[in-house]
């Protein structure tokens, strides 16, 4: 993208979210490259954004969160921003529910570009709905829609969509009581019929990956690039 296209994009902001921008570097990439190719313009302020305050709020330190959002909308206010594209569920439920801001998740943003999609795939997957993208913000059939242009045939888990089962490491309950949380995942990773899981999770990404023997995890991004 050029100097001049990134000039004059200065409302659109790509969100990473800490897990992705700090651990899942690579993840991040792959969506910054996505973005190019289906010739979206976009800015990046990730030196100086500060996490949405998902993790804060979700521990009930209220009033850490209003302070993380208040210098959040400052910088936005700052760069002129007036929609964020977000990759990560957390990311995206606090700001679609807490901030006065327009934002969209990536899955979105994606399928508006048809002739992105080769259906380079023919094999079947299994698809994890995250919580904050499928129970807390309704978006189930995005993910499943760009799967099925690439190739995929979904496989479903037995509990899905609005059932499905959280992977464990939300809610503190990885940091908290890390046995429990590998269990939960293990025991979800017991009932794939397929030799890959795909999610759109960061952070059940690395969980699923850690607690993962037979089966090859991967982020979306990853069958995107």
């Amino acid at each position: 993208m050029s100097f001049f296209s990134r000039l004059f994009a200065r409302n659109i902001l790509y969100y990473p979210g800490c897990l992705t921008k700090f651990v899942l570097k690579d993840i991040m990439n792959n969506y910054m490259n996505i973005l190019d190719q289906i010739d979206i313009d976009y800015i990046t302020i990730k030196d100086k954004e500060v996490c949405c305050g998902s993790p804060v709020l979700n521990a009930g330190y209220e009033q850490d969160f209003e302070d993380l959002k208040k210098k959040n909308l400052e910088l936005f206010d700052e760069y002129g921003i007036k929609k964020i594209i977000v990759n990560c569920p957390a990311c995206y439920h606090i700001f679609s529910k807490h901030y006065n801001l327009k934002v969209e998740h990536i899955t979105k943003t994606i399928l508006k570009k048809n002739d992105y999609f080769d259906k380079k795939f023919n094999e079947e997957i299994t698809y994890h709905d995250p919580c904050h993208l499928g129970r807390y913000c309704n978006i189930y059939e995005e993910p499943r829609k760009i799967l099925r242009k690439l190739g995929f045939k979904v496989i479903e888990l037995e509990k899905n969509k609005e059932d499905s089962f959280c992977c464990g490491a939300g809610g503190g309950l990885k940091g908290n009581h890390p046995e429990l949380a590998n269990n939960i995942a293990k025991n979800i990773l017991s009932n794939v019929k397929t030799k890959k899981l795909i999610t759109t999770c960061p952070l059940c990404y690395a969980h699923f990956k850690e607690n993962a023997q037979d089966i090859k995890v991967l982020e979306l991004s990853e069958v995107l690039v």
